[in-house]
């Protein structure tokens, strides 16, 4: 939600997974909200609001799923994702989860969670493409 910047224009939001991961979205967009008001109370330019448009995508991913089936989800607003985009964002995931990981402390579970997170991203293509 934070790396990921959609080709389109417009109001249009893309849809989410249930459960955890939309309580986590709907807890990013409040933090978000909360950060953009006080930047605009500060005369600060605004941070720009967060894209959901990868979320669905990268979240098939993670659970497995085979990335031609991954790009033809439909759950991004912008048509089927190029295999070179989804390629591109998903390896900028696995960087942020990188240093997420080398952020927390060595007990945390952020940083047990974060390290979780890149393996179940960081497999088939990309893992290839990270050796080569």
């Amino acid at each position: 939600m934070v790396l990921y910047e959609a080709r389109r224009e417009g109001d249009e939001r893309a849809s989410v997974p249930r459960g955890q991961i939309s309580d986590a979205v709907d807890a990013t967009i409040k933090i978000w909200a909360e950060l953009e008001a006080d930047e605009a109370s500060r005369g600060l330019d605004l941070t720009r609001e967060p894209d959901l448009g990868f979320v669905w995508p990268v979240y098939r991913w993670a659970r497995g799923e085979d990335l031609a089936k991954v790009l033809a989800s439909g759950h991004n607003l912008d048509g089927e994702m190029p295999a070179g985009d989804f390629v591109r964002w998903a390896r900028q995931v696995v960087d942020l989860l990188g240093q997420i990981a080398e952020a927390a402390s060595s007990s945390s579970q952020l940083r047990e969670t974060a390290r979780a997170a890149m393996g179940a991203v960081n497999r088939g293509v990309l893992a290839y493409n990270a050796v080569s």
